[in-house]
Order: C-alpha cells, then structure tokens, then sequence
C-alpha cells in the first residue's frame, strides 16, 4: 500500500471516528431534552429576595447569576404564578448585583423596578402570558446619566 493511500484511509477513519463521537454527544443532548433530564450548569444562581403580590397569585424573585470568571454577574428578575407554577424569566436583566434595586408591585398584575442606574440595564421586555405588566419608573439613579449636546448644534 502506498504513502498517499494510508494517508488517505487513516484521514477517513479519523474523520469517521469523530462524526460517531459528535455523533454519540447529540444524541446523548436529545435524549436528555425529550426526557426533561437537566445537565451541570457553569452558572451559579443566587437569590435575593421574592415580593408577592397584593393578593398573593403571583411571586416576583430576584436573583443574580455568575458564569465565571469572564463575565460579569447579571441580575433578573422572573415571575412565578403561584397557582400553576409556571415561571415565567427575562423581564429584567441588570449588569452587576442588584446593588440598591427596587422591585414594587403597584398593583395584583403591575411590578414597577426602579432606584438602578439605567446604563446598567440590559434588557426590559413584557410577556403578556405571565399576566403582569413590568415598567420603569424614573429615580435618582437614573437622573445621573445626562444627554451630552449635538456637536455644532446652536444655542
């Protein structure tokens, strides 16, 4: 047999040996998300505090995560409908610790945050399915970011 063609006949089985082991995690992967089984995660999560409602259906819970050491932490905030258990994330994200955040519920179905500077926020969404309405309210926090002028804008 030649140079060229055991080079070419080990590349193949190389090659094969590394489809069936990609293969093999896949599968593994699939099986594990039909079954409901959860793997190890790389983050930890950390919970805060839990605010229920007024009327107590529905939980609001604050927590931060940590993925490691290149990343920072992110704080969320998910709700729990306390009847069915359904929880429902990604309302609110914050880069860092929820150092002085506030999370109110101004009514059964309204969550208001505020009292965190707004340069820190990295996502504020609504999911109707959860029943709750979120927003924003303005703080002192949030008035320390100050619009810089237009360069050449007139006075």
């Amino acid at each position: 047999m030649s140079v060229v063609a055991k080079v070419k006949k080990s590349a193949w089985n190389l090659g094969a040996i590394l489809f069936f082991i990609w293969f093999g995690f896949k599968a593994i992967g699939y099986g594990m998300d039909i079954l409901g089984v959860e793997g190890p995660s790389f983050c930890s999560y950390t919970g805060v505090a839990e605010f229920p409602s007024p009327n107590g259906k529905k939980i609001a819970k604050l927590g931060y995560s940590d993925c490691g050491a290149t990343t920072n932490w992110q704080t969320g905030v998910s709700i729990v409908d306390v009847k069915s258990g359904i929880e429902y994330n990604g309302f609110f994200g914050l880069d860092g610790k929820p150092e002085n955040l506030k999370v109110q519920w101004t009514s059964d179905i309204e969550l208001t945050f505020s009292d965190f500077p707004v340069d820190k926020l990295l996502w504020f969404n609504q999911d109707y399915m959860s029943g709750v309405k979120v927003k924003v309210e303005a703080s002192m926090a949030n008035n320390q970011i100050h619009p810089t002028p237009k360069s050449g804008a007139a006075d």
